[in-house]
């Protein structure tokens, strides 16, 4: 198998520290052909070797099955698997576990095999779920002097491996971050799609902005409480806040009568009517209806009962185009959910957190966030589930739907300063949507049309409005290229976008 050049150049890393590491890698990148490729070099240097994979969820652990039975050369390399009811025999030569099932029997597993002498090689999938309290059990058979570090190798793989309290765990048990491979390399490598993040500005409906405001009149209140009975509380940080928060709540018996517990029964309402506006479903409603009919979207919501409203508004106002998946569904709803996605009997997946990381989720350009949680790692996931490569897709695009007027954060991902972002308003009342740069372009390309007649110049005006939300223009000029099957309105828009291209490159280079 041909390995990508930051592939080879991790795996050089990952040998020449003893065959063990965490390797930060972004989405989509190749993890797994990555990890296929240490399993091999490991088995050709030691006949008898073990590999034992740990994963965080059942589909994560079926691709890995399917991977690994495309590699087996015989049928004692057929994987076993531990967990989920399943509990094929300890000493299998590759065997895949679930790892609420590796925390209980990994170790005593590992203990065998080195007593066997059998080296093993430990992989550990979206390897930031190993730091909490129960599952980093996974790693107590490390105790010197019973534990032979020459026979043993690790290999940790996540595109978010650290930013808790606990990152020492994954040190301790794979090694330090070996190999980091971010959004702007796979993207300049072509290995992933290139992106932009469009960050998109609505506002409450005024029935909602009105409780918003309640509720914040009503936490204000409650705020002067807390410091006339905790004075510390005043200039903490949000998260030690929050944990001292919870720990006062704790303390009271979660009496709703308490100032801490008020605080954050409140707060979580106020969250709510922010998390659940209806604007966010109808902001998302009217992006779809300006993308073209072929555009695949995922769109991703915090709470079950949006999806569902998400789903049942796209019906009555666009047909019969999108599915669902999300965690109260059966095991075989969801199978035949990713299924029409998967075969484009149905173009957009609406989900939940169900499907943030280990799912196999069908290529899609777009993603829409209708609302998000502050956790950056669930954010990056995210934003990896649109990157993949596929035929005929020329860019993938993310738009994440915020309300300047509540504690949502303006900027989706703060810390990756390489990601290209756009800003975007939605008016919910016009339900248009506005973008001050775009327009100053547009009225630039529209006088230069002057001496056309008034019917190609109603045609411009429409494609520079359907492009207005959209990110075609930030492509290159070289990629609008003449499309055999297009209608002639789409050979029009294309024509548009090239102009408009034409003008976002020229002010970039005069920029740089």
């Amino acid at each position: 198998m041909k390995l990508y050049a930051w592939q080879q150049e991790c795996l050089k890393a990952w040998e020449g520290n003893g065959c063990r590491g965490i390797v930060n890698v972004v989405t989509g990148a190749g993890k797994t052909v990555l990890a296929l490729e240490a399993i091999r070099r490991f088995r050709r240097r030691y006949g008898n070797a073990r590999i034992r994979i740990v994963v965080p969820t059942i589909p994560l652990a079926q691709q890995w099955q399917s991977a690994l039975l495309q590699e087996a050369e015989s049928e004692d390399d057929r994987p076993g698997f531990f967990g989920a009811g399943h509990r094929d025999a300890w000493d299998r030569r590759m065997m895949i576990y679930i790892i609420n099932s590796a925390r209980e029997h990994l170790a005593k597993h590992m203990e065998q095999a080195f007593a066997l002498g059998q080296p093993v090689l430990l992989i550990c999938d979206e390897c930031h779920h190993c730091q909490s309290k129960e599952n980093r059990k996974i790693f107590r058979f490390q105790i010197p002097p019973f534990f032979p570090t020459e026979q043993f190798a690790t290999l940790g793989l996540s595109a978010t491996p650290f930013g808790t309290a606990h990152d020492e765990v994954l040190i301790s048990g794979l090694g330090q971050e070996i190999y980091r491979y971010g959004f702007s390399e796979a993207s300049a490598d072509q290995i992933v799609s290139p992106f932009t993040v469009v960050e998109t500005a609505a506002t409450f409906l005024p029935d909602e902005r009105k409780r918003y405001i309640e509720l914040s009149r009503e936490l204000t209140v409650l705020w002067a409480r807390l410091l006339k009975q905790y004075p510390y509380l005043k200039g903490m940080e949000e998260k030690a806040f929050q944990i001292e928060l919870n720990r006062l709540a704790q303390e009271a018996g979660m009496d709703p009568s308490h100032p801490a517990v008020s605080f954050l029964l409140k707060t979580w309402e106020r969250k709510k009517v922010s998390n659940l506006a209806r604007t966010r479903v109808l902001c998302a409603l009217d992006l779809l209806r300006q993308l073209p009919e072929n555009t695949r979207a995922i769109l991703f919501c915090e709470w079950i009962s949006q999806a569902e409203d998400m789903l049942g508004l796209m019906r009555r106002k666009m047909g019969n185009i999108g599915v669902l998946y999300h965690s109260e569904m059966s095991r075989e709803a969801r199978i035949r959910s990713l299924q029409a996605f998967r075969e484009n009997r149905a173009r957009v997946l609406i989900s939940c957190r169900a499907l943030d990381e280990g799912i196999d989720v069908p290529d899609a350009g777009m993603g829409i966030v209708l609302s998000s949680s502050s956790v950056s790692r669930q954010r990056i996931q995210r934003l990896g589930r649109v990157l993949r490569r596929s035929p005929g897709k020329t860019a993938a695009c993310l738009y994440y739907i915020y309300l300047p007027e509540s504690t949502d954060d303006r900027v989706y991902l703060a810390g990756l300063k390489e990601i290209d972002c756009v800003s975007l308003r939605y008016d919910a009342d016009e339900r248009t949507f506005s973008n001050e740069l775009y327009e100053y372009a547009a009225r630039k390309v529209m006088q230069g049309a002057k001496d056309l007649s008034a019917a190609q110049q109603k045609e411009l005006r429409k494609c520079l409005l359907e492009g207005l939300p959209r990110t075609d223009y930030l492509l290159p000029p070289d990629s609008f290229r003449e499309k055999k099957t297009e209608t002639v309105h789409e050979a029009n828009y294309r024509k548009t976008m090239r102009k408009m291209s034409f003008l976002f490159h020229r002010d970039t280079e005069k920029q740089d």
